[in-house]
């Protein structure tokens, strides 16, 4: 029985000469990169170039980068940075923040830590697309309002949300009101492969991306920070003093390169992705009863192509994707992330007003570039004569 892996939104199959070539040059270059010798300096130099070179690919030509042990530690800094601001008497009234009823967990379960030490919080609701007005988010903002966090491309939908909207909104409230403009934050990690971010830097403060998502080794992520912040976490001062700890030369070296080959693909993967989308949302529609969540035809480009939420009412989600399992078809019920998390299962799908049962039998079915037209027919030929048998 051949594996049918259908899960890229969770990790993708690492790329082995990118990841055999980093770990020679890391092999070679083995010392620490804050050490003072030539052995650590020469090691720095790479971790410099890697950086430098990981924001060329990019096309972002200010800020800074940050390397970090993962996307959700990319994310957690901004928000942990709130709490320098907790000093008593720093502020008379609480810090506000605005964030998406739809975030990946690195996001909702940090804020929702966040919320009980103090924090309010204005949770923004997707409409029934699973897309996030522009205009709810600048409505919400007040003087305290400290940082504002909406995710690029939604991990379970592949919505894709109007970052700049959503960026101008915020910035154009701010000046009428004669606020201070509040940090604005986006998860990217769905985004980095998938879409440009070139133009990033002009409408947000910061963003988290991770190597994982495009190829490269797990363990590795990237924050881009339009200026500099007050970090809450602090040790050894590498990173800038952002992100304390030993560098991870290997990780940097292997995100550089897979970054570089993801971007350079762009155009040609979007296009796969595309047929790919076409082929699952027309087999989809032949499987009574079964239905994309949300419903969309092919092509939306209000939705990246290669993620697609896809209910089997009258199903558990968990039990199709066991069942799938079972014949070598990887799918998820969403974030791998979220999998020890039952109660947080739903809760993207819930936020967009998708009713318990439908919601409650979706899975996700996510592509990449490896994947072929006969995966999908294999999926789609085994989900509904499961979705037949199981069906209650």
């Amino acid at each position: 029985m051949r594996d049918v892996y259908l899960d890229w939104a969770a990790t993708t199959p690492a790329d082995p000469e990118i990841l055999h070539r980093a770990l020679e040059s890391s092999l070679e270059a083995y010392a620490n990169p804050s050490s003072r010798h030539w052995l650590g300096r020469s090691a720095k130099q790479l971790l410099e170039e890697s950086r430098a070179g990981l924001l060329r690919t990019l096309g972002i030509s200010k800020g800074s980068l940050v390397f970090t042990g993962s996307g959700s530690e990319a994310d957690h800094i901004p928000l942990l940075a709130l709490l320098a601001r907790l000093k008593a008497g720093s502020s008379r009234r609480p810090l506000h923040i605005i964030v998406s009823a739809i975030e990946h967990s690195a996001i909702d379960c940090q804020v929702r830590s966040l919320e009980k030490l103090g924090i309010e919080v204005s949770w923004i609701n997707p409409d029934v697309h699973g897309h996030i007005e522009p205009g709810q988010v600048a409505a919400r903002l007040r003087k305290e309002t400290a940082l504002v966090s909406v995710m690029g491309v939604n991990n379970e939908t592949g919505a894709i949300q109007d970052i700049s909207a959503i960026g101008r909104g915020i910035g154009n409230a701010a000046l009428e009101s004669g606020m201070k403009k509040p940090w604005f934050h986006v998860d990217a990690v769905q985004m980095l492969g998938r879409l440009p971010m070139r133009d990033m830097p002009a409408y947000v403060d910061s963003f988290a991306v991770s190597a994982h998502k495009i190829r490269g080794p797990r363990g590795i992520g990237a924050l881009w920070l339009s200026r500099p912040l007050e970090a809450f976490a602090c040790g050894g001062g590498q990173e800038s003093g952002i992100r304390p700890g030993t560098e991870n030369l290997f990780g940097a070296l292997a995100f550089r390169c897979a970054a570089e080959v993801a971007c350079e693909s762009l155009e040609a993967h979007t296009a796969h992705a595309r047929e790919l989308e076409t082929r699952l949302i027309e087999g989809v529609a032949q499987i009574r009863g079964a239905l994309p969540v949300p419903v969309r035809t092919p092509r939306d480009e209000a939705y990246v192509p290669s993620i697609l939420s896809i209910a089997f009412p009258g199903l558990g989600g968990e039990t199709m994707v066991r069942a799938l399992s079972d014949r070598h078809i990887a799918v998820s019920t969403g974030s791998a992330c979220s999998s020890n998390q039952r109660h947080q299962g739903r809760r993207v799908l819930q936020a967009m007003g998708v009713p318990d049962d439908i919601a409650f039998s979706a899975i996700r079915v996510s592509t990449g570039p490896l994947t072929t037209p006969e995966d999908i027919d294999v999926f789609l030929e085994q989900a509904e004569d499961l979705y037949r048998k199981l069906k209650t």
